[in-house]
């Protein structure tokens, strides 16, 4: 499914802010940063203290402000860098958060998350930073864990206050995002999956292969909602084995309707994760129906078995035309050296004539049928018989052969 690429003044923006960054905090900010957010709980134990953190940056996340400031206003939604589009150069990353600002300040009732009240405020915290993360006491897989989880609290929260619109700015998802985990499951389960509309196409790349009507079902926005084509481990959580669509199975797959019945049966799955009853009996009675078209429409195993003897019983009539064919031409060539033979012998005289005498028989018989060659005398086999070999009597087809006979229709 083709799709207009984002205009390159957006993108020359988002360029501009990727430049800019969020410049680096001096010691006195990340100072005052760690005071705020440790006060209280610094005395604690490391795991007592990075549990009691973490419900500290929840709940300034709860209490951060993502109302919709129109009722009309479009929500974006932003997961890593955007790769396909024509104006971006090889080897070009430029992050989908910027993209998704730039489109904000670009278009009017748009916002993002980090554009928000509680956006800005969540993000003077600079979670992310490595400097904030030491200053918490907090190494690098800790720090990015409360991190996250601080921002996915608030995306849920923003999720939650979506109407109208809401805008991905991604090519797909992937179920190590906020997108994935929290954002897209908040919409789907508030009955807003038909709102989601994806600003990049999906990847070139994981739609090769497939016909034209598979390739469209999974450039739909719904399809895109829910499902993700990346490989898990056993560590993976119930959803994102739900949504996991294989592609080098669905490519095995005969054909389009088996693909649609493959691709709706997962999102079947995903919708009964989200409570999403309606959608998952809706989906069901899709599949079901496309694969009972397939096993109608599938040879049955008595006509599997029948195969052979159809296709033998057809073989039969095309054998008796060829035998008819042989004799004829067996006996056109009985019949000339028929004719051959009746010049050197003698022919019957008519009445009143006297039969030559055998001295005469003999002579005419020694006579050359050609200068230079000795015709030595055969037996002459009867017309309608082989010349190379006898021919064996005709014989009627066997039992099953005759049931198939051309004409009984077949």
């Amino acid at each position: 499914m083709s799709q207009e690429p984002l205009p390159v003044e957006i993108l020359d923006d988002a360029r501009a802010r990727q430049r800019a960054g969020d410049g680096e905090l001096t010691p006195a900010q990340v100072k005052k940063i760690a005071r705020q957010l440790r006060e209280g709980i610094a005395q604690l134990p490391p795991e007592q203290y990075k549990e009691k953190l973490r419900e500290r940056l929840r709940e300034i996340a709860s209490e951060q402000d993502v109302e919709l400031p129109h009722p009309d206003t479009r929500s974006a939604f932003w997961s890593y860098k955007l790769e396909e589009h024509p104006d971006i150069g090889v080897g070009e990353d430029l992050y989908s958060m910027h993209v998704a600002a730039a489109y904000a300040e670009a278009e009017e009732s748009v916002r993002y998350l980090e554009g928000t009240p509680g956006g800005k405020a969540l993000g003077e915290l600079h979670l992310w930073d490595p400097a904030v993360r030491t200053a918490l006491k907090l190494d690098k897989d800790s720090g990015r864990e409360l991190a996250g989880d601080a921002w996915s609290a608030l995306s849920q929260k923003y999720a939650t206050r979506t109407e109208n619109e809401a805008l991905f700015f991604m090519a797909e998802l992937n179920p190590g995002t906020v997108a994935y985990q929290t954002e897209a499951p908040q919409l789907r389960e508030d009955g807003k999956l038909d709102i989601i509309r994806f600003m990049y196409p999906p990847p070139s790349t994981k739609l090769e292969g497939f016909p034209p009507e598979t390739q469209e079902l999974l450039s739909r926005d719904a399809v895109r909602a829910q499902l993700h084509t990346f490989a898990y481990d056993e560590k993976a959580n119930e959803l994102t084995k739900a949504g996991y669509l294989n592609l080098d199975v669905l490519r095995s797959l005969p054909t389009p309707e088996a693909q649609r019945a493959a691709v709706l049966e997962l999102c079947a799955g995903v919708a009964r994760l989200d409570g999403r009853e309606a959608d998952v009996e809706k989906l069901t009675e899709e599949v079901l129906a496309l694969r009972a078209e397939q096993e109608a429409a599938a040879p049955g195993v008595e006509e599997q078995e029948q195969q052979p003897q159809k296709e033998q019983a057809q073989q039969v009539p095309q054998a008796q035309e060829a035998r008819q064919t042989q004799v004829a031409q067996e006996a056109r060539e009985a019949q000339e050296v028929q004719e051959v033979r009746e010049v050197r012998e003698p022919q019957p005289t008519p009445a009143g004539h006297p039969t030559p005498a055998p001295a005469t028989v003999s002579a005419a018989a020694a006579t050359p049928f050609m200068p230079g060659v000795t015709v030595t005398p055969k037996q002459v086999v009867p017309a309608g018989h082989g010349v190379l070999r006898p021919t064996e009597p005709e014989q009627a087809p066997p039992a099953a052969a005759k049931a198939h006979d051309t004409d009984m229709g077949m």
